[in-house]
């Protein structure tokens, strides 16, 4: 089963990601991450077991124009974004969801 979910914690928006994301979830996931407000979001792939291609360069556009974090990608999703153009370190990763909401707190 996938999921895509959108919640706040302490006034950060957190998209979590749970499952394949294929092709057939774009919309769902590009709306996720469209609307979220603000200037800073976090996204969740602690559960994520696979993120299509045209997702991993969504993301990596954002963080163009936004600070993304990104929790607990796997060795293969951190290959999808390296394979469209992230470089280690574009995105920051974090173990867990409370050390990067300690780390948007420190900002």
């Amino acid at each position: 089963m996938t999921r895509i979910v959108r919640r706040t914690h302490r006034g950060v928006i957190v998209v979590r990601i749970e499952g394949d994301v294929g092709l057939e979830r774009a919309r769902d996931f590009e709306e996720a991450l469209r609307g979220a407000p603000g200037d800073r979001l976090v996204v969740d792939l602690r559960k994520a077991r696979h993120l299509h291609y045209r997702m991993a360069s969504q993301l990596l556009l954002l963080a163009r124009r936004r600070r993304v974090q990104l929790v607990g990608p796997s060795p293969y999703l951190r290959q999808i974004l390296r394979f469209v153009g992230g470089a280690d370190g574009d995105l920051p990763e974090f173990r867990t969801l409370r050390e990067a909401l300690q780390a948007h707190d420190a900002a």
